[in-house]
């Protein structure tokens, strides 16, 4: 992705800051449930960006590894930490999601997430079923791994979502448009992301504009791929941490867990 926050990361730490900590009390009551038995091991962040979730758990005593492909994320989140004081607890890592069983000794994992659909960045069948086995094998018996999810609705309309942040005297906001994807043809089932970001600062005002793709899953082709990984769907919670029961979300927590 280019032009968007990805090439100037603080401006995505500042957009997306804000609830990380709510964030990570979701994720905490989580874990309890879920705690493998045995020694205490890190938790562990595919896709972790500019490091926000590794900071908040560090700085609450946590232990924690993320990962990234992007490099100038990688040394924002390390620079970030460091400059905290928190370069012990949390460790960042360049990685890619479908190459992952690596970071860590198998079964070093007491826990793992990928909030906001960072897991449909993977387009196609392969490389999902790579990354999921590589978590598996990288989760001790017990442990969860809590995928952040937007599950497609053909029926539903192509939607826009905005979202504001200010850090200081930057303010920043992002306007993105979903693309459905073609019924048919090698991008069936990718739809187009749609990216425009204003920054506003008190030297002026920037736009920068970026397009990038996603791999979309209906409730039957997710719990197909589930089913065929490693990982058993334990269950599937709001954005709280409350069950879904009967209810459609427009974005829940999929539970998965390693027997």
């Amino acid at each position: 992705m280019s032009g968007g926050p990805y090439d100037a990361p603080y401006l995505y730490d500042i957009l997306h800051g804000p609830g990380t900590a709510a964030g990570v009390d979701v994720l905490q009551r989580i874990a309890a449930r879920h705690r493998p038995a045995g020694r205490r091991r890190p938790w562990l962040e595919p896709a972790c960006g500019t490091g926000r979730y590794l900071r908040v758990i560090a700085g609450r005593g946590g232990r924690i590894v993320g990962f990234d492909l992007d490099p100038r994320m990688v040394d924002y989140a390390r620079a970030s930490l460091r400059r905290r004081g928190l370069a012990e607890r949390a460790r960042v890592r360049r990685a890619d999601l479908a190459d992952c069983s690596a970071l860590l000794p198998p079964g070093g994992a007491g826990f793992a997430f990928c909030p906001y659909g960072s897991i449909r960045h993977l387009n196609d069948d392969r490389s999902l079923q790579a990354h999921l086995a590589g978590m598996a094998e990288l989760l001790a018996p017990g442990a969860a791994y809590v995928v952040g999810l937007d599950l497609h609705r053909p029926e539903v309309e192509p939607r826009e979502d905005v979202w504001t942040a200010a850090r200081g005297p930057c303010r920043v906001t992002q306007v993105v448009n979903y693309l459905p994807p073609p019924t048919r043809g090698p991008s069936a089932r990718i739809e187009t992301v749609l990216s425009h970001l204003m920054v506003d600062r008190p030297r002026g005002v920037t736009h920068h504009d970026a397009r990038y793709r996603l791999r979309t899953y209906t409730e039957a082709q997710w719990r197909r791929q589930v089913a065929r990984s490693p990982l058993r769907r334990a269950a599937v919670l709001d954005a709280t941490g409350r069950p879904r029961a009967d209810r459609d979300l427009p974005y829940q927590l999929e539970i998965l867990v390693r027997e």
